[in-house]
């Protein structure tokens, strides 16, 4: 039987791993997927875990009960021999060095937050990649808030509430809008702090933020963020970070004791060590059938990957990219098994919707631009659907429905950063 092993089980290896089993019958070949974790992360649902709309368990997805013949191994992977189509892994909580042979690979490995090199970042910024980075974050904002109701000074008070948030992707937007109605929800809790005392800083490199919407969908967006108290700074970029302040490339100088990194990625680190093709970035350089390039055997996907769009450009490094270029290797491994020749990867776009907070947010959905509450109802309606499993879908439809008929608690869950702020 031919084994085909899958590296990595966020969107792309956990989507491919399902088409595979759609489309094989169980004497067609043996899946084999490798993660370090035992579940993958629904990410448009991350920020919302995080700021309390949302049960943070039900962001995860179990890749157990996702996958139904699969056979999954938690383990860290050391290395890959292409020329013995072996992989080494090391299980969790082992040091013994296993290597699994393989007939096909798949590398979807994903990516990371990408940190440049500015002073104090590492130290004092935060991300939001994960769950522990969301439910961390939420910790941190409602720590702030205890120590600005405890201070009497109302500069000090500004300062400690102000969270700047460098990148106007839709995870930097999604994050500024969902945090500045959750600081300000919250305050109303706080004797000592009024909610004109919270703020949120978007800073963006490019001459407007969203772009991968509309230019009139990103005007929109940042007039709303600026109608509802946010700064939107474009053409700005950050120089360095202190624990009291943001330090801008042009000199000036934010008061503010947060600050949210969610400005680009780059592929996992472990890319590197197995000795793939990869361009000068570290990402894993493809064919347009998905097919590593100079390797029979071996295929890449998702954020790890550069996989040429008919123009010769790559396409993004998105979700949406990552499932369907999932499902489309699950067909391409079929047609190899039976003899065939493999497709190019030709990526169809359903649209893109970004939520703002407060109930609004911008969208383009098969043509049809909407803005606004019927946006943000879209949103919700979509990626409650695309939520894997029935009873997933109503525990969220749940925590929604609860979020709007109550109030949020507003306490710490008890999940903190290894190395908090500290003053210099």
């Amino acid at each position: 039987m031919k084994r085909i092993v899958i590296l990595g089980g966020g969107f792309g290896g956990a989507y491919c791993a399902q088409a595979l089993e759609r489309r094989l019958g169980a004497s067609d070949a043996e899946v084999l997927l490798i993660d370090r974790n035992n579940y993958f992360i629904f990410y448009p649902l991350l920020v919302e875990a995080g700021t309390g709309s949302l049960e943070p368990r039900h962001a995860v997805v179990s890749i157990r009960s996702f996958l139904k013949r699969t056979i999954f191994r938690m383990a860290e992977v050391v290395e890959v021999d292409p020329a013995r189509r072996e992989v080494a892994l090391c299980p969790a909580e082992s040091s013994e060095i296993q290597r699994v042979p393989y007939d096909h690979l798949v590398v979807a490995l994903g990516s990371v937050t990408r940190l440049p090199n500015v002073p104090g970042l590492e130290r004092f910024g935060h991300g939001m990649k994960s769950l522990t980075d969301a439910v961390a974050l939420r910790d941190h904002a409602i720590r702030m808030l205890e120590r600005a109701d405890a201070s009497p000074d109302p500069e000090a008070r500004r300062a400690l509430l102000h969270f700047v948030v460098v990148g106007g992707n839709f995870t930097g937007v999604e994050v500024a809008g969902e945090f500045h109605v959750f600081l300000r929800r919250a305050s109303r809790h706080y004797r000592n702090v009024r909610p004109e005392d919270c703020s949120v800083t978007l800073i963006e490199l490019s001459d407007r933020i969203l772009s991968a919407l509309d230019p009139d969908l990103s005007e929109y967006a940042a007039r709303q963020m600026r109608r509802r108290g946010m700064s939107v700074r474009l053409h700005s970029s950050v120089a360095e970070v202190r624990s009291d302040r943001v330090i801008l490339q042009n000199g000036d100088s934010i008061a503010a004791h947060t600050l949210i990194w969610c400005a680009g990625i780059e592929p996992n680190p472990l890319v590197r060590r197995l000795l793939l093709p990869t361009d000068p970035r570290g990402y894993v350089l493809c064919e347009p059938d998905l097919r590593i390039r100079g390797l029979e055997n071996a295929w890449a996907i998702g954020d790890c990957a550069v996989i040429p769009d008919p123009g010769g450009r790559p396409y993004p490094a998105t979700a949406q990219h990552a499932v369907q270029e999932g499902i489309h290797l699950a067909k391409n491994l079929r047609r190899v098994l039976r003899g065939e020749r493999p497709r190019p990867f030709s990526y169809s776009s359903l649209g893109s919707i970004a939520p703002l907070g407060c109930r609004t947010g911008v969208a383009k959905i098969l043509g049809l631009k909407l803005s606004g509450f019927p946006a943000w109802f879209l949103w919700r309606s979509v990626y409650l659907f695309k939520m894997p499993g029935w009873a997933r879908r109503a525990r969220v439809a749940l925590d929604w429905t609860m979020d709007l008929l109550f109030a949020r608690e507003y306490v710490q869950l008890g999940v903190h950063r290894s190395a908090e702020r500290s003053p210099e």
